[in-house]
Order: structure tokens, then C-alpha cells, then sequence
């Protein structure tokens, strides 16, 4: 898996070769191929990995019910940046995939991104009415969100090369948070 999200994330779909993820895996073709029939069920296996990883359920692991909104989201917005910095490939492969329309965009936002969009939102909107929340669209906020918490690990050699840190640190990724944080809230809750 690890090697094929490599290869869809930084050549395509279209630009990635079944037998180069298949060496960079270190097996065989034909035991990547008994597995994943075509190139597509490969692509569609890694969407539905990383969708495991990504859904609210997951980046709300160590929120509670009795929790505000607000703390909610923080809590999501810290797991979507652990996230990115542990998966970087996720956003380069989005970037690529969502440009355009096409069938597999379609099959992403069917299988992998509505629910999480929703809920995302949804929670904002709930975080807005308390008041802790920027009234702003709640889809736009959520579209910020994601891109503060990925892109400074999707483009890591140029952040790094730029601001001379490292945006895998444990101190880059707190203040990744800790930006987000003030870029959404109107308080800290």
C-alpha cells in the first residue's frame, strides 16, 4: 500500500506503473496482480487504507460527547495535522486527483470525502453557534482547515528549505496546530 499511495501521490494515476509499485514493494507483478486485478482496484485499495484513517470517527478518538463543539474541533483539527505529517502522500494525491472532474474524483467523494466533509462541517457549524468559531461558510473554513494542516507536509522540501525548520518536528506540527487554532477560533475554547 505504502507503495502504491507513493506512486499515485507523486506521478498519478496515469503516470504510475504497475510494475514499478510492484519493485518498489518488493514482490512480484503477478502477486500484485493476484491481489489487485487491475491498476484501479490498486488505487481504489489505498483510497479506502487512507479513508480508514480519515474518517471523524478516527480523528475524534479522544473527544467525548459531554465535549463543546469547539473542543471537538480542535481535537479534529489536531488529528487531520498528525494525519498529513504522518501520511504527506494523502494531499500530493488529492491535489492530483481533484483538479478535475473525472470518474475517479467522482468515486472519491462517494467513498471517501462526503461523509468527512459533512461531518467536518457540521461540526463547525455547531462550533460557530457557540460562538467560538469564525461566522464564515463552514465549507470554506473546512477547505482552510485541510489545507493548513497539509500543506506544510505535502510540500515539506520547500517549507523547509524556506523557513529552515523541519515540518515533521514535534515543535513545527504543535505550531501547525497552534496556527490553525488561531486562524479558526475567535477564542480558544
Amino acid at each position: 500500500m505504502a507503495a502504491a499511495l507513493h506512486a499515485f501521490a507523486t506521478a498519478g494515476f496515469d503516470g504510475a506503473s504497475t510494475r514499478a509499485i510492484a519493485s518498489d514493494a518488493q514482490v512480484s507483478i503477478s502477486l500484485l496482480v493476484y491481489h489487485f486485478k487491475t491498476k484501479e482496484d490498486l488505487w481504489r485499495a489505498v483510497l479506502e487504507n487512507i479513508a480508514s484513517m480519515a474518517t471523524m470517527k478516527q480523528l475524534l478518538a479522544n473527544a467525548t460527547s459531554e465535549m463543546s463543539a469547539a473542543k471537538r474541533l480542535m481535537i479534529a483539527i489536531r488529528g487531520l495535522v498528525e494525519l498529513f505529517a504522518e501520511v504527506p502522500e494523502l494531499h500530493r494525491l488529492m491535489t492530483l486527483e481533484a483538479h478535475q472532474p473525472s470518474e475517479r474524483l467522482t468515486w472519491i467523494i462517494e467513498n471517501v470525502n462526503r461523509k468527512p466533509f459533512d461531518a467536518m462541517c457540521a461540526l463547525i457549524t455547531e462550533a460557530q453557534a457557540e460562538g467560538a468559531v469564525h461566522k464564515l461558510s463552514p465549507e470554506r473554513l473546512r477547505f482552510a482547515i485541510v489545507s493548513m494542516a497539509a500543506v506544510p507536509f505535502s510540500v515539506s522540501a520547500e517549507y523547509q528549505f524556506l523557513t529552515k525548520r523541519n515540518p515533521f518536528s514535534k515543535i513545527e506540527i504543535e505550531a501547525t496546530i497552534d496556527m490553525i487554532y488561531k486562524m479558526i477560533f475567535i477564542q480558544e475554547p
